[in-house]
Formats: C-alpha cells, structure tokens, sequence
C-alpha cells in the first residue's frame, strides 16, 4: 500500500508546475522565518522545511522545502522541482524572485541541497521511479542543473522518518560530502523494496570521486532504527549535529567519530527543548528546528501562522570526546573500535585475563609433573620401593610377573602372600584392601603420580570376584626397581 501511494505520488508530482508570482503570496509565518533568516548576513545555514511551507506555491507539486543560506543570500529550493528562489528584504518588504530556468519536474523528491564555495548542489532523492545517486549542480550560466560527473553513483533520499545520513563540509581546502545508511531498489521495476547499503561513501569536489570508507558500524546503525525521527539535523563545519529521542550527538566522518555532548550541555538543550514545546496544549502547533550559524533555533507555527522561536547557543566546547564509538569500521578503525571497547569493559576483561593465567599456570604445573626429568624420577621411584615392606613388595613383584604373561593375580594368590589364606571371606577381603590401599598412599606420596599403581578388574568367570593388576603406565618404572 505504501509503494502503491508513492508511485501515485511521484506520477502526480511529476506534471508540469505552472510558474506563479511568488510575491506578496507569502504567509505570515514564512514571511517572519525569512526576515530572520536575512537580518543575519554573516552565518550560514541549511535546513529541508515540510510543505507546510510553500512560500506562495502549490505544495501538491512537490514534497518539501530545501532552505540554504549563505551569508547574505537565502536560497529556497521546492524539492522535486528545479525551481530555484531567492529571497530578498527590498525596503522592508520580503521578495521572492526566481532565478532559474528550469522547465522539467519530477526529480529528487527528498534530496539534499547546499552550498560548497558558491556553488548550490543537490544530491539523492526519488525520481522517475528510481532512488537518485546522482548528483547535480546550479549553473548561473545556464540557470539550468546540471549532472556532475563522477566515478559512481551512491542512490539514496530523506524523507521524514529518514534513517540516511548526509553531510557536507567545505570549511576547509578540499571540500567533502559525507554519507551513510543510504538506499536503493535491488530489484526494480519487479519490487520497490527498500534495501539499506552497508557501506559509508566520501565524495571529493576536487577529484569527483567517491571512496568507501568501511562497513556501517552497527552501533551507529542502532541509533536510527525503529524510525527515531531526528529533529534536529545541523552541519557545523567538520560536525554533523543532530537530537534523537531528546539526545545530542555530534559526528565527525574525517576523524571516523560519533559521540553526545555533555550531561550539562545535553540537560541544558533537552530543557530549553521541553520548556518551549511542552506548553502546546492544543497540539496544533508545526514544529521544526534550525540554525543561523552556532546558534540553535527551537521554533513553532501557531494555529494564527504565528512563528514563535526560542534561540539557544550550542556550545561545542562542551563535546564528550571521552566515549566515542566509530561510525565505520575499516583496517584503522578495527584498532581504535576494539580499544574502546576495552575500555568500556576494563573490569571484565581484567578478571577474565587473571582467570586465563590462572588457568594457564595449572595447566603448566601439570604439564610440568608430566615432563618430570628422568633422574628425578628415578629417586621417586626408588624412594616408594624403599618404604616398602616385604609383603608389599611380593604382592607388587607378583603383580609384575603375572603382568609380564598377560594375566591378572587371583584373590587366592593375594591370599597366600599376605597369610590369611585360612582366615574367614570378611576378613581376607579386608585384609587386601588394606594392603593395596598403603601400596597406592605411598606410591602417590612419594612419586606425586595421581593415578593409582595398583588396580583391581572384575574376575570374567565370576563377577562376584576381582582380580588385581598393576597399572600399566608404571610398568616401565616399576621394572627398573626389580633389575636393580
């Protein structure tokens, strides 16, 4: 249903607007934000408005408004449109006159205009049935857009529960375009199902062309699921600002950077914030938010087309450059993601690397024992056969020599050796095991070996019988005390 009302939507946004005479068809709101926005010649600004705003124009034609000043000069751009306006304050009263000479529509619904040096682009959007790349830009000769050419096209558009991130920056010698979580149609015209691209783009102005930079980082990603409208989006030179769900970030693509500000400076906005909304009783209030320069503008249209406003500094100096995340991961960013997440779990990994030395040394104490010089054990050995009496050293000798044929000793055989061949059944069987249990103590005191030396099987005959054997693991050991 919702492609069905977008293809409906493209189809009828795309006939032909009729030119009309922009001036004096300003309302009261538009006419107080455009005031504002040309009492200031100094700071710049970018912001996209709702068609609520239509600045005297037909707002079924297109989806939004793109708004950019610079210095002095404010541009209005009706997106999905190649309309271009600029507003002018001539003896007091608003003009908006249009420059271009477009004659198609259609085109980049949800796009993205601004400024880099004093050139007006525009990227992204929808039109002709497609998610644009492209991207465009106002030639003052032509008073056309013209495509610019580059090596790739990265589709994407912004509408109002946009999850796509775009920025610009061209503060600086080589200007950049910045974006992420962006769009397209992987299987159109047959489906126009949405399918996000994993990776974040950078575009050079000077050599037109676009890098990936890494795969999506999905703690960023996290933050513009389950469509958190962003109410605020600003670009600040090198930063992207934006509020989502009453928080403040700050980005920075170049350093590969996302974090929030403050908790001072995030409680100071988040109350000027509630303190100018939160009073609309009648909840018939527009609200939508910019910025002139550094300076942040809350404002609201009342039911009367009113425009009320609320200005608030925003103060960079107050970032949390402490815990930041990456926005994309890459061979550099693997290094400064996995630091900072040592960071964030210190406590843990620290308990988890004394468990793994802990670990470590048992296994080596008993690798160790295992690794026992010969020599060593030698004296081991020799020291046992000492502290054995003659019986104990009979019933051992017999167990090696039945041993040495293949067999086990029979209880009658034990019997014999230890002397209570005559002795009632209760009495032999404990007999026996009293003597096997000392031979097994002092072979495990004196050779530190875990295993027991002497072991006992069931008689196959009869099971109610056992028979015993010497381990096989001493075999070797145990005949070098009988040689010597």
């Amino acid at each position: 249903m919702k492609r069905a009302v977008l293809i409906f939507l493209i189809i009828y946004l795309s006939q032909p607007i009729t030119a009309q005479k922009e001036n004096n068809l300003l309302k009261k709101h538009e006419l107080s934000l455009l005031k504002l926005l040309l009492s200031d010649s100094i700071q710049n600004s970018n912001f996209i408005l709702s068609n609520y705003f239509n600045f005297g124009l037909d707002n079924q034609r297109f989806t939004n408004s793109s708004v950019v000043k610079r210095g002095k000069e404010v541009f209005i751009q009706p997106l999905g449109t190649g309309q271009l306006f600029i507003a002018k304050n001539i003896n007091g009263a608003i003009h908006l006159d249009r420059v271009d000479q477009t004659t198609h529509s259609g085109v980049n619904f949800f796009a993205q205009d601004f400024l880099i040096k004093d050139t007006l682009y525009q990227f992204g959007g929808i039109g002709f049935w497609q998610i644009r790349g492209i991207l465009s830009y106002y030639s003052k000769q032509t008073k056309q857009w013209e495509l610019l050419q580059s090596n790739r096209a990265v589709p994407s558009f912004f509408d109002e529960q946009r999850d796509a991130v775009v920025h610009f920056d061209d503060n600086r010698i080589d200007p950049k375009l910045y974006i992420t979580n962006s769009y397209y149609y992987p299987n159109y015209p047959s489906s126009f199902e949405l399918v996000a691209v994993d990776s974040c783009y950078e575009f050079n102005f000077h050599t037109r062309t676009w890098k990936t930079l890494g795969l999506i980082n999905p703690e960023f990603k996290k933050l513009f699921e389950n469509k958190q409208v962003r109410t605020i989006e600003l670009h600040l030179d090198s930063l992207y600002v934006f509020q989502s769900q009453l928080e403040f970030y700050w980005v920075n693509f170049e350093n590969n950077q996302l974090g929030q500000f403050n908790a001072k400076e995030k409680d100071r906005l988040r109350q000027a914030w509630l303190s100018f909304y939160n009073n609309d009783r009648t909840r018939q209030q527009t609200q939508f938010q910019f910025n002139i320069g550094n300076d942040l503008y809350y404002a609201k249209v009342m039911p009367g087309e009113d425009l009320e406003f609320k200005k608030i500094n925003l103060n960079l100096s107050e970032l949390n450059r402490t815990n930041t995340i990456p926005i994309y991961i890459n061979s550099t960013s693997y290094i400064n993601y996995f630091i900072g997440l040592l960071s964030k779990n210190r406590s843990n990994i620290f308990l988890s690397i004394a468990l793994l030395l802990l670990l470590i040394a048992l296994i080596s104490g008993v690798s160790r024992k295992k690794r026992m010089p010969k020599e060593v054990a030698a004296i081991l050995y020799q020291n046992f056969f000492n502290a054995l009496t003659i019986v104990e050293k009979e019933l051992i000798e017999a167990l090696y020599q039945s041993n040495l044929k293949g067999g086990e000793v029979s209880t009658r055989t034990i019997n014999k050796i230890i002397g209570v061949q005559q002795k009632d059944t209760l009495t032999q069987n404990k007999s026996r095991s009293d003597h096997f249990i000392k031979i097994n103590q002092k072979f495990k005191m004196a050779t530190q070996n875990i295993e027991p030396l002497v072991i006992k099987n069931r008689d196959k005959a009869d099971k109610r019988q056992y028979n015993y054997d010497l381990n096989k693991m001493y075999i070797i050991e145990i005949e070098k005390q009988f040689k010597d």
